[in-house]
């Protein structure tokens, strides 16, 4: 019954959402919102929630600011939007594998966190502690996130690669954690070798704990 119950709500925060409805008779832009979510996550991760408003927004999209206001009822709406557009994909990693699926979240999680945008990761986890319109905004999408995250695990068990006591959310942040710390605690001196042998500490972390959850090690995934 339990069981129940949590699968119930698995599929309720991972749900498709409706489509934002758009007013009649107004010109539609195929690209405005691509060039507003590309200018918002480049903006969030220069200034981080202060400096995260419609008229900075609308200025490096070259957008009007009603154009925003006839689509995001506030900027905590469209910065949820954002990070769902351009932050974490974690709902496409799907290989069939829980090695090729723990590998690729890593790899995608290195490549956010070092890339130009890498402060969003900062940002995000100083803001809510210190913002509450920003966190109602964003916890929803945080929510999914980790949802997503330990479906992962549940497939593997599923496909008995693990036992099914396992903890979904110590696989998760067994490698969430290790990436996070290993870009965080390396001195700006050594990021080049970091980024350089970025493919073997990740291939390395996620073996390690695959092996850890008792599963067997594929080098093929």
């Amino acid at each position: 019954m339990r069981e129940n119950r949590q699968d119930d709500v698995v599929a309720a925060v991972l749900a498709p959402q409706p489509e934002p409805k758009v007013a009649r008779g107004r010109p539609r832009d195929p690209d405005l919102q691509a060039r507003v979510f590309d200018a918002a996550i480049a903006l969030y991760a220069e200034t981080g929630w202060p400096g995260f408003h419609f008229d900075a927004i609308a200025r490096a999209a070259g957008v009007g600011k009603a154009a925003l206001y006839r689509r995001w009822s506030s900027r905590g709406d469209l910065l949820r939007e954002t990070l769902e557009a351009r932050w974490y994909e974690v709902a496409a990693i799907d290989t069939g594998s829980l090695r090729g699926d723990l590998l690729t979240l890593a790899r995608m999680l290195f490549e956010k966190l070092t890339g130009p945008h890498g402060r969003v990761a900062l940002h995000l986890h100083t803001d809510a502690a210190r913002f509450g319109e920003m966190r109602a905004s964003t916890g929803p999408w945080g929510e999914k996130v980790v949802l997503q995250s330990r479906l992962i695990v549940r497939r593997a068990i599923i496909r008995r690669e693990i036992p099914t006591g396992i903890s979904h959310g110590l696989i998760v942040d067994a490698i969430v954690g290790g990436v996070i710390n290993h870009v965080a605690a390396t001195p700006e001196r050594l990021r080049p070798a970091m980024l350089a042998q970025a493919g073997r500490f990740l291939a390395d972390l996620v073996d390690l704990v695959v092996r850890g959850a008792g599963a067997k090690v594929n080098q093929a995934d």
